[in-house]
């Protein structure tokens, strides 16, 4: 018997890009016409007024305007309950002007060398050290990127995640994926006592000290706080070679530092393309008129949303490639927001897949949600729907439209956009033009803008978490770390008094 094959089936245009790109062959992302043709749109036709209770209008909106430009203005000028430790966390509102080419260059030449050595590179970090690095990875790589071979990764390793989960099975899986390869890490934490990071780096650098020997530190990059903390301690004593997390950008803020570029430079992603996105959507929201300025719109939409009693966010896309965008924004938001019951939770969701699983709920259920969409006009790949003879599915008349999947996957988004309005749920519907780094650089920089603007207006901090290092000390407590004898006793003198119900 034959092996199955694509017959009819063009190339696949990710591998294609990503053997380009592995050529160092860019997209003009400086010319006029590329950031013409990749203009990221907000479409609000389903936002306001829509049936029943809850309902926003564009009154509530303008109503805000003021205070969102006071927001702005204040943001600009670094005033306001933005500090941590004393420092003003706002140093990614600047940095796409401040990394340099140099720097951009230095950071590929690295990579570049450690690449030539080695099968597979693994991240280490979890939270802000992971999401980013990943989302923009799954969004602009093929789906079975490992499976593929050297050449269609355009050069790059295998790229694997660790350190963001402490499950011994799913970390012993992936093992399996590295036995009998030359692979490197990058270990990614400011402090290096991050539990989930910390465990991971463990095992990972005693395994290839004994595999790699006196070569191993050479096959170990650390990104960390630039003087102080257990893993810049680590990698001075060890020479592992390191790069920096700025002190004033937390984590979920940091995917254009070395957080997140060390490991896309790794993956061939075209870090200056990602960087020039970022600048431009810097430019496009410098601006004080609202309604030409994406993130101040983003920011005002949500709060007047928060208002009306809308407490979740579904962001949904219909694009595999964006979901992982959407769970970088199930970070973003909710731990900049969650302040003092404050706040929207953040539900990603990939439709088509999801409508079959909870859109009866968000069509008929409590009316305390709005939805995103992050919606892809064109994918990498155009598939057509043969038409058949027996046509029991209904389904010829695309065949002969001559109408294919992205036709059908547009729709996706364009029906449950205007269903579930219908239904009461607002939703809004962020239009990105196509898969490339410039629209994720965009896209960042929007959302990062909107949600420190969403501080202002609800009146707290959105650079910093409190709230997460509740869930640590109890961890630590019950795991038996030392310095942590106190908050165990209490933990056990709360629990004496709570009573346990086990079925």
């Amino acid at each position: 018997m034959e092996g199955f094959r694509l017959v009819d089936i063009d190339e696949n245009h990710t591998i294609e890009k990503q053997i380009k790109r592995g050529f160092h062959k860019q997209n003009s992302f400086g010319s006029e016409a590329f950031r013409e043709e990749n203009k990221i749109s907000l479409d609000l036709t389903y936002m306001f007024d829509s049936p029943g209770n809850g309902s926003i209008t564009i009154k509530d909106v303008e109503l805000l305007i003021p205070h969102v430009n006071k927001a702005h203005q204040m943001l600009r000028n670094n005033e306001g309950n933005i500090h941590d430790g004393g420092l003003p966390m706002t140093g990614w509102l600047d940095l796409p002007l401040k990394i340099t080419e140099e720097h951009i260059r230095d950071l590929k030449a690295v990579t570049d060398e450690l690449c030539g050595r080695i099968d597979a590179f693994v991240s280490l970090g979890i939270g802000g050290s992971y999401l980013g690095i990943e989302a923009t990875f799954r969004a602009l790589t093929h789906e079975y990127f490992n499976q593929l071979s050297r050449e269609q990764r355009g050069g790059a390793p295998e790229i694997y995640f660790l350190g963001q989960n402490m499950d011994p099975d799913y970390f012993r899986d992936t093992l399996d994926m590295l036995e009998g390869k030359r692979v490197a890490i990058n270990v990614i934490s400011k402090s290096g006592t991050t539990t989930e990071t910390a465990v991971a780096f463990r095992i990972m650098r005693k395994l290839i000290e004994e595999s790699f020997g006196a070569n191993a530190r050479q096959m170990i990059f650390a990104t960390t706080d630039k003087e102080k903390g257990a893993l810049r301690k680590i990698s001075d004593e060890m020479g592992y070679r390191s790069f920096e997390i700025p002190d004033d950008i937390g984590g979920r803020f940091s995917v254009l530092t070395d957080v997140g570029l060390v490991g896309l430079a790794m993956a061939r992603i075209d870090i200056e393309e990602f960087l020039a996105g970022f600048r431009n959507m810097r430019e496009i929201t410098l601006v004080d008129d609202f309604w030409k300025n994406p993130s101040l719109i983003h920011a005002a939409l949500r709060y007047a949303a928060w208002r009306a009693g809308k407490k979740i966010e579904v962001v949904a896309t219909n694009a595999s490639s964006l979901y992982s965008v959407a769970r970088w924004m199930e970070q973003l938001f909710p731990e900049s927001e969650g302040h003092e019951g404050q706040g929207m939770w953040v539900s990603p969701s990939f439709y088509s897949e999801k409508l079959h699983a909870n859109g009866q709920m968000i069509q008929e259920g409590e009316r305390n949600i709005i939805e995103t969409f992050l919606m892809l006009n064109e994918h990498d790949n155009q598939i057509k729907v043969p038409g058949i003879k027996d046509d029991l599915d209904g389904l010829n008349f695309l065949d002969d439209r001559g109408l294919d999947m992205g036709f059908v996957n547009k729709r996706v988004i364009e029906g449950p956009a205007y269903a579930h309005y219908q239904g009461g749920v607002p939703n809004m519907t962020i239009e990105i033009p196509g898969r490339n780094a410039f629209n994720l650089g965009q896209i960042y920089y929007m959302m990062e803008k909107s949600v420190a603007i969403s501080g202002y207006l609800m009146g707290h901090n959105p650079f910093v978490q409190p709230g997460v290092e509740a869930y640590k000390k109890a961890m630590f407590a019950l795991i038996g770390k030392p310095g942590f004898n106190e908050q165990a006793r209490k933990m056990e003198s709360d629990l004496r008094q709570i009573k346990r119900i086990k079925i």
